[in-house]
């Protein structure tokens, strides 16, 4: 089986106006943070922290990173303008410079595209009105028109990055084809608030979709790993990151032999205002950034890590 490397649609071009592959060439260095959820300063800390931005609030990553932020960027908090305002301009200075700089949907994209404003911080400054928030939301207004083109699962390497998990059911040699059907669906599904047309809730976009799943964090390990494994394997990768299940002690979580990461720990002030984020390097090595250090979470080159560096020695020779 071929390795599909790359999923599609993934990251703006400088000129929002498509959507590209992110490559995951050489010894690129990946970052993943998880639920933002309206929080302006704890994101810029978080991102400091783990090296993507400097003292000015400006991409510092360089060449050689990919930043994946996987979901919930708004809600709870009361900076969901200031968040859906600060990624796009992140996104395009790294791509200026050759860095990466994804997301993929999480519930709450979801549900604010849709109309449902349940989690939205009551004393949130951004938007005049529901109405007006909606608007802005929609297909055409200045939020929706993005996010609608932000993909729900992404593939960087041998690690696909969701915001809840992606089951066997959802799972493909190449998500794109995943990507294209949550897109169609979202726009049939997310007609606005309060209308009599709005379909139930599409498959792909519910409870078990990979928004939503909470299996592989929630369920006995015995059980969430045998699933996994047989995700992992369709989708011929060695890993599997998200966010959405909120780990209460402010570290994160690996379950399934390294296998399945949560890097949900709460960074919004709404929640714990605690600080982490994930990084993946060349070989495999996994490592959790907190404020006090770096923690190792897997030291070794995964099989497919592994078969690439045989491939290459044998290239070589």
């Amino acid at each position: 089986m071929q390795k599909a490397t790359e999923s599609a649609p993934q990251y703006e071009d400088p000129k929002h106006k498509t959507f590209r592959s992110a490559d995951a060439l050489g010894k690129r260095r990946i970052v993943a943070v998880g639920d933002l959820h309206g929080d302006l300063k704890s994101t810029l800390n978080v991102l400091r922290m783990a090296g993507v931005i400097d003292k000015e609030d400006k991409w510092a990553g360089g060449n050689n990173t990919i930043l994946v932020q996987t979901g919930d960027l708004i809600d709870r908090g009361e900076d969901t303008v200031e968040l859906l305002e600060l990624f796009p301009r992140l996104i395009k200075e790294a791509y200026e410079v050759g860095g990466r700089v994804i997301q993929v949907l999480g519930n709450h994209e979801i549900m604010n595209l849709a109309g449902d404003l349940r989690y939205v911080s009551p004393n949130e400054p951004g938007f005049a009105s529901a109405a007006k928030r909606a608007l802005d939301f929609s297909r055409s207004g200045r939020f929706g028109r993005r996010l609608y083109n932000v993909p729900l699962v992404h593939q960087v390497g041998d690690t696909v990055f969701a915001h809840g998990g992606i089951t066997p059911e959802w799972s493909a040699p190449n998500l794109h084809h995943i990507n294209l059907q949550a897109a169609d669906q979202l726009r049939r599904y997310a007609v606005g608030p309060n209308s009599y047309m709005r379909m139930e809730t599409p498959p792909v976009l519910g409870i078990e979709g990979p928004a939503w799943y909470r299996g592989y964090a929630k369920d006995p390990e015995e059980i969430a790993c045998r699933t996994l494994r047989q995700a992992l394997n369709i989708m011929n990768v060695e890993r599997m990151v998200v966010g959405h299940t909120l780990q209460n002690n402010g570290r994160v979580l690996s379950r399934c032999n390294n296998r399945f990461f949560v890097i949900d720990v709460g960074i919004s002030q709404a929640y714990m205002g605690q600080q982490a984020a994930l990084e993946i390097l060349s070989g495999g090595i996994v490592r959790a950034i907190y404020p006090t250090g770096t923690e190792t979470l897997s030291r070794g080159k995964g099989t497919w890590g592994a078969f690439k560096t045989k491939l290459s020695s044998i290239f070589k020779s």
